[in-house]
């Protein structure tokens, strides 16, 4: 790994309660651990196969609670996670808040957006897969499901991450080349 190398910004962003800390810590530590805290930045070096690369991964820290967020918060980030819980509909409702969030603070960037269904482990689902890759479908972005507890797809999440992308177009979300 180029030392030297420009981390890669990775930002997640969703309603309260959706697993974005879980998930971070599961990428940061690759150990599943309730929160016992927010946090917000944490630089680390994702690894997989022959590919190396340093990453900060940036979490809201709680602010999506208070409609905190600003463009501070999408300042020279790269690539955004936005997360739902599929065991909660009202946080599906509100990904377009915040994928308009993501376009609106990081305009003159070209940000790649990922919508990601958390919880996957638990077994009442109210929203479903299909429901999720629509949403995705709709506004060209990319779709995955995983879970912070089991860890299932946490390495589809570390394959995005390090997997250069094709921009489409300014601003907005990118292909897997």
């Amino acid at each position: 790994m180029d030392e030297a190398a420009d981390p890669l910004k990775v930002l997640f962003v969703g309603d309260a309660g959706v697993g974005k800390t879980c998930l971070l810590n599961r990428l940061y530590g690759d150990e599943f651990a309730e929160p016992k805290e927010d946090w917000d930045v944490k630089k680390t070096t994702l690894t997989m196969g022959n590919i190396s690369k340093p990453i900060i991964l940036t979490d809201t820290n709680g602010q999506e609670r208070f409609r905190e967020l600003t463009s501070a918060q999408y300042k020279n980030v790269d690539m955004v996670f936005v997360v739902y819980s599929i065991d909660d509909k009202k946080t599906f409702e509100n990904l377009s808040k915040w994928v308009d969030e993501v376009h609106r603070y990081a305009s003159n960037r070209v940000v790649r957006i990922i919508v990601l269904g958390n919880k996957v482990d638990l077994e009442e689902r109210a929203v479903t897969t299909e429901e999720g890759q629509a949403f995705a479908s709709s506004k060209s972005l990319q779709f995955l499901e995983a879970s912070a507890k089991s860890g299932h797809n946490l390495s589809e999440i570390t394959k995005i991450i390090l997997t250069p992308a094709k921009p489409e177009k300014q601003g907005g979300c990118c292909e897997l080349q």
